[in-house]
């Protein structure tokens, strides 16, 4: 009798670890957003066991490779990668857990064809960026754009759309393989404002001091956070780590509770951090 009520007692405990879920997170521990942004989705996070697994995020992807490999024979529920390496790493190695991505600023929706993958896009959502400029600049203004048609051509396109319904036109243009400091100068003649992707390009050394130099001569620049706005931009949109966190969070509970990843949108963030430069040089930040 004794002993068929400890092995009762045994199937009893046993439920709870054979049902547990197990979220894996691959970050950069040195990198102080990804920490916050990983703070924030455990406070949310409906799991029973969330290990955290640390790559450095340096351009060099072996050390998350190495890590994904760990992570892999381990098998849990869901997989959050932060940072770009991260993400690199997990489409790299064809990863067939469910990932959600963020704090990367290359996720993209083409993206959810190859991996059981969902996140959060960094961007500001088109229609944000539509309405502010519509507010802002003349009706007919013309806005110049360089971008990457595989990073941002979605993108883009859907923000021309709708451009034009509030009397905006985006001229969005692939980036040139040759002179691009020529090529954007002579196109910003034309134009009243230039709006900044959040690429690698847009933020070269030679890119950036031709745009401020056009934004000393009067062009309105759409930056891509708060620092850019100080450094002479008129406005751009700051994302909030934390609150990303909040938002991955909630997405990841839903992979949790049955939602296929792939078939979860990505989302822009939900809150980000407006900031205008006014004539006095004062910014001002809003949500």
């Amino acid at each position: 009798m004794r002993r068929l009520l400890l092995f009762s007692v045994l199937l009893l405990l046993a439920v709870p670890m054979v049902n547990a879920v197990e979220v894996d997170v691959l970050l950069s521990e040195r990198h102080r957003p990804h920490v916050e942004a990983v703070q924030a989705i455990q406070q949310g996070l409906r799991a029973d066991d969330v290990r955290l697994f640390s790559g450095v995020e340096n351009g060099d992807i072996s050390e998350e490779v190495a890590q994904l490999q760990r992570i892999v024979e381990r098998k849990p529920d869901l997989l959050i990668v932060v940072g770009e390496d991260a993400l690199q790493a997990a489409l790299q190695e064809d990863i067939r857990i469910p990932v959600l991505s963020v704090m990367s600023m290359t996720i993209r929706a083409k993206l959810q064809q190859r991996i059981p993958l969902t996140g959060i896009d960094l961007r500001p959502a088109p229609q944000m960026v539509a309405d502010e400029l519509s507010r802002l600049l003349a009706p007919g203004a013309m806005v110049l754009s360089y971008y990457n048609p595989e990073y941002s051509g979605d993108y883009v396109k859907e923000a021309a759309e709708l451009f034009k319904k509030r009397g905006l036109l985006l001229a969005a243009r692939a980036w040139p393989e040759g002179d691009i400091w020529t090529e954007m100068n002579n196109q910003m003649k034309g134009a009243d404002c230039y709006w900044m992707q959040m690429e690698y390009k847009s933020v070269a050394p030679d890119t950036l001091r031709l745009l401020f130099a056009l934004a000393k001569k009067g062009k309105t620049l759409v930056g891509l956070s708060e620092k850019y706005v100080r450094a002479g931009a008129l406005l751009a949109w700051t994302p909030d780590v934390h609150q990303i966190g909040q938002q991955a969070a909630v997405m990841a509970n839903r992979i949790l509770a049955g939602a296929v990843a792939a078939g979860i949108p990505l989302e822009h963030p939900a809150h980000m951090r407006l900031s205008i430069r006014t004539p006095d040089s004062v910014v001002r930040g809003r949500e």
